[in-house]
């Protein structure tokens, strides 16, 4: 989408639609600021983004001029489902923690539910989504040249590894963890890939050949610098993924029989100097020089731990949401701290939520085989990292993240007939 084509499209929405496009675009700024929180939550700009979002969507449903929701009774039954046993768990929370630390996990545990709500409105149409995409994909031109600016001048906020896992710094911008940068970097070239996916121009005189090229070399940089294994298997998966969808032409095959010689010797290159130190402590676990426990950064000893206090607990907690039991245990193991996203929720909304969590993405997994070539590529390129991330990190406690995924799952989740008729 060019820029012209994304004003007018910009200059059109009601004020119940522009306010979240110009919080999408800011959001990268606000990011900067977290350190606030230390000093007061009512200094921080993030506090009051969380508080106001959910208060302006439920605005927003009130105006006229909003944008009606097309239903979609499977999934947003699923959905739905999941969202109340989220609700009353989190509810539960409010027992068992202080009101300010159980209203603000609220917030944060809560936002997928709001923006769901949201964007099953908003992205009613196609126009729509590719608006809020071009959006994210502008909001990352900050982290880009923030991340240019360590490359140039150092490390703002460096994080430093242990001996054990490769040494060296980690850049992160002024960003609350190296989390930030991997947000953008994926989404962006998921974005940059998918409209050159939908250009009907020839292969090499596409302007967004030119411009997915830079955003693949400025992803690249990022991962050298941000260090974190779980990105470098998304990127991989993403630039497979990408040579796929090329062999449905004949100049797509030239450009995967052009570039995948390439992508493997600095692949080969790049595993063996910069992933590999990252995974050596998984060698060693996987040769019996370390215990279990030491997997994925020591995070499996964690893992083991609350299994272990999870297996304690009645069986309504099991089935139905940890926090139902009221233990001070299910606090941490709700939280981040899991690194882990289908074991936080199993935690979170138990079996029946985790269960009713996964249904609703293979549903969404199912619509993608009714779109187009470019929408078929957006849908597995979003489900496939979301679903990478949340191996051993938290996707759904990004806001970031989430204004990105969010969208994308809101327009899968239209009815088949629609999304058929959206083809081409």
């Amino acid at each position: 989408m060019s820029f012209t084509i994304w004003r007018k499209w910009f200059k059109q929405l009601p004020l119940s639609i522009k306010w979240f496009i110009l919080l999408l675009l800011i959001r990268p700024i606000l990011d900067q600021f977290y350190f606030l929180k230390e000093i007061s939550p009512f200094l921080s700009p993030l506090y009051l983004v969380g508080i106001l979002t959910p208060f302006f969507i439920f605005i927003s449903f009130g105006v006229r001029s909003f944008p009606k929701r097309i239903q979609s009774i499977k999934s947003d039954l699923l959905f739905g489902m999941w969202s109340v046993l989220l609700f009353v768990n989190l509810i539960a929370v409010f027992l068992i923690d202080s009101p300010i630390d159980s209203f603000a996990t609220f917030l944060r545990f809560s936002l997928p539910v709001f923006l769901y709500l949201y964007f099953r409105s908003v992205v009613n149409s196609k126009m729509n989504l590719l608006g809020i995409l071009q959006t994210f994909y502008y909001s990352a031109y900050v982290p880009a040249l923030l991340l240019g600016y360590e490359f140039a001048f150092g490390s703002l906020n460096a994080e430093y590894l242990s001996d054990s896992r490769g040494g060296g710094e980690r850049m992160q911008g002024g960003y609350a963890d190296i989390m930030n940068y991997a947000i953008y970097i994926s989404s962006a070239l998921i974005i940059k890939a998918y409209f050159f996916f939908r250009s009907k121009k020839s292969y090499f005189k596409r302007k967004n050949f030119r411009g997915l090229v830079l955003t693949v070399i400025v992803s690249f940089l990022g991962l050298i610098a941000i260090k974190q294994t779980v990105s470098w298997l998304v990127f991989v998966y993403l630039i497979s993924l990408f040579m796929i969808f090329n062999f449905k032409s004949a100049k797509g095959k030239l450009l995967v029989v052009v570039l995948a010689p390439v992508f493997i010797f600095i692949g080969l290159s790049v595993f063996e100097s910069k992933i590999e130190p990252l995974i050596e402590k998984e060698y060693a676990v996987i040769d019996g020089e370390k215990e279990v426990g030491r997997a994925f950064n020591g995070r499996a000893s964690r893992w083991i731990y609350y299994f272990e206090v999870y297996s304690t607990m009645p069986v309504v907690s099991n089935v139905f949401g940890t926090p139902l039991s009221l233990k001070q245990d299910a606090k941490p193991m709700i939280s981040g701290l899991m690194h882990n996203e289908y074991i936080r929720l199993l935690f979170l909304t138990g079996i029946a939520g985790l269960a009713l969590y996964l249904l609703f993405l293979f549903g969404l997994f199912r619509k993608v085989w009714l779109m187009d070539r470019a929408d078929r590529f957006l849908g597995l390129a979003v489900l496939g990292s979301f679903a990478i991330f949340s191996f051993t990190t938290t996707p759904l406690i990004y806001a970031p993240y989430l204004y990105f995924v969010i969208p994308v799952f809101a327009y899968m989740a239209l009815p088949s007939i629609i999304l058929k008729r959206n083809n081409g």
